[in-house]
């Protein structure tokens, strides 16, 4: 009887602690869907961006391979002085349809290179290169014999006429026309870029450049002067020309100076029968008195470029030592060469003879 009694002790403790841990009366609740609660996993894999947000004031930093918004309206409006000057066909050879958005490979963008230059294209035959279409050859052929264009595996005559243009290649062809030497134009074309000027208006992009870009840097390049001239690339071309003065004017690529022939032609011959009438004319007026010396030729060239630096402002003139044997003894000048600078009341200051444009400008101004 003791054992049935405690039998059922057992068995009513042993209920008493199920029903505890899992009670009948408490109703079931339904877990929520794991994809809806949980935040989900982020792939190792994928690299994570700074969701870190940028400071007022700050911009956020554009993706890689973003540009900033195209100005097509400005470049349309330089293509259309290109094409006014002749200088710039486009797609269509009777209206002005450039398709400036489009891209362009080597050999097209020499045929503008070229043609913007005022070069003459050359024969067929000049051209080394075996990857020409047959209309480029001419073009390539002359920027090759140029000096601006050598190809891209110029020892396979290869010139990579059918290579997208990038922008350093670009910069070097005009840098190179401007006369800045081959390999110190590719090496250095960015800051060059900079410092000429032909590279202000480029759109960003470094490689497959689009037309409005070679339309930017060629009219950037026709208000840039050579390396060693005075004369604007546009001023030549209008002295050679190829392109009207007077529409280049109205373009506003070339302004009126007070001695237009100075500008033009470097200084006036100085003469026993002129050099009165100089030294008589308002302003001042600048001389160079020179030999057939060494020094005499190298302060030449420089005096020639302050020449066309000065037209606005003094009348330049050089004399011919042997030529003009009176008017050098009337004046007392006994080296070559002799700069001197003569003012309104025909008093003079002399320069010492330093062959550089810069310096002889800078002189004249201050005096």
């Amino acid at each position: 009887m003791k054992k049935f009694l405690s039998m059922i002790l057992v068995l009513i403790i042993i209920f008493s602690l199920a029903a505890c841990s899992n009670p009948q009366d408490t109703p079931e609740v339904e877990e929520p869907d794991q994809e809806e609660s949980e935040t989900p996993e982020i792939n190792e894999e994928e690299p994570q961006e700074n969701e870190e947000s940028p400071g007022e004031g700050e911009e956020a930093e554009e993706p890689e391979g973003e540009t900033e918004e195209i100005d097509i309206d400005k470049y349309y409006d330089m293509g259309k002085t290109l094409y006014d000057l002749g200088l710039f066909s486009g797609v269509s050879t009777s209206e002005y349809s450039p398709n400036l958005e489009g891209s362009m490979n080597r050999q097209e963008a020499m045929k503008m290179i070229v043609s913007a230059l005022g070069w003459e294209p050359a024969d067929e035959e000049d051209n080394p290169f075996v990857d020409v279409a047959d209309w480029a050859k001419p073009y390539v052929a002359r920027a090759y014999m140029e000096g601006i264009a050598l190809g891209t595996v110029p020892e396979q005559n290869i010139f990579g006429a059918e290579d997208p243009v990038t922008k350093i290649q670009l910069l070097t062809f005009y840098l190179r026309a401007l006369g800045y030497e081959s390999t110190y134009a590719y090496d250095n074309a960015e800051r060059l870029g900079q410092i000429t000027g032909i590279s202000d208006n480029l759109s960003g992009q470094k490689e497959n450049l689009k037309r409005y870009d070679l339309v930017a840097v060629t009219y950037d390049t026709l208000l840039a002067t050579k390396e060693d001239k005075a004369l604007t690339i546009i001023e030549e071309l209008a002295i050679d020309g190829v392109v009207d003065e007077e529409n280049a004017k109205e373009f506003g690529l070339i302004q009126e100076y007070k001695y237009e022939d100075q500008r033009k032609n470097g200084p006036h011959e100085g003469t026993n029968e002129n050099f009165q009438e100089y030294l008589d004319e308002e302003g001042k007026l600048l001389v160079l008195f020179y030999s057939t010396n060494e020094d005499s030729e190298e302060m030449k060239k420089a005096f020639l470029n302050a020449a066309v630096m000065l037209a606005d402002s003094t009348r330049v003139v050089w004399v011919d030592s042997k030529e003009q044997e009176a008017l050098i003894e009337e004046y007392n000048i006994s080296t070559f060469p002799s700069v001197k600078l003569y003012d309104e009341e025909n008093k003079s200051s002399t320069l010492p003879p330093i062959p550089d444009e810069d310096t002889i400008v800078n002189w004249v101004n201050n005096n």
